[in-house]
């Protein structure tokens, strides 16, 4: 993981932006619609990942971390605008941030560029997520992709698939582009509507 962790200043930021336009293109009233994810909505998924880019930004700030929260901790009326306030905080920290200082993970004790690598993920999957919600399937940025791939292919397999990361692989399509083959392996339905 090291190589995508030397550059998860670059991530961070290029995964919020996706995150963030993904969530402006989110109309309201998708809002409460189920979301590719079992068992949550729209709403919760932006929830979820808005606590996500939260954690992001008190890594990179050296702030307090909390304990585990659930998506409607995160809810809120503009949700565009709170994850543009979360990009604006984490630009300004980001030149001066020590990212080989030792935060907590649930790792352990690790350097804080190792712990951004899952959340930073979150973030960029996510987006997709969104997206793939609405019914559209698309593309992640070959960078943010390879990045992606990295994080996920160096947890170990009892991690990776755990309660609340990943679901069991599912199949992809022969033709599958390499994101959908990506979210098909990270357990998401990739089967173009019909």
């Amino acid at each position: 993981m090291t190589d995508a962790t030397e550059r998860i200043d670059t991530m961070a930021v290029r995964s919020l932006d996706l995150l963030i336009d993904a969530v402006r293109q989110t109309p309201p009233e998708a809002l409460d619609r189920p979301s590719n994810l079992d068992g949550w909505t729209v709403r919760e998924l932006i929830g979820h990942v808005t606590g996500s880019a939260a954690k992001v930004v008190a890594l990179v700030e050296g702030g307090e971390l909390w304990g585990r929260s659930e998506p409607a901790d995160w809810i809120c009326a503009d949700p565009a605008g709170r994850l543009s306030e979360l990009a604006v905080r984490l630009r300004a920290a980001l030149p001066t941030a020590d990212l080989d200082a030792v935060r907590p993970s649930p790792q352990g004790e690790v350097p804080t560029r190792r712990a951004l690598a899952f959340p930073v993920a979150d973030l960029a999957l996510h987006s997709w997520d969104l997206l793939r919600s609405q019914g559209r399937l698309v593309e992640l940025p070959d960078e943010v992709l390879a990045f992606c791939r990295d994080m996920s292919t160096s947890l170990p397999e009892d991690v990776m698939r755990r309660s609340g990361a990943f679901g069991p692989a599912r199949p992809a399509p022969p033709d599958a582009s390499p994101t959908a083959a990506l979210m098909a392996w990270l357990g998401r339905s990739v089967e173009v509507p019909g």
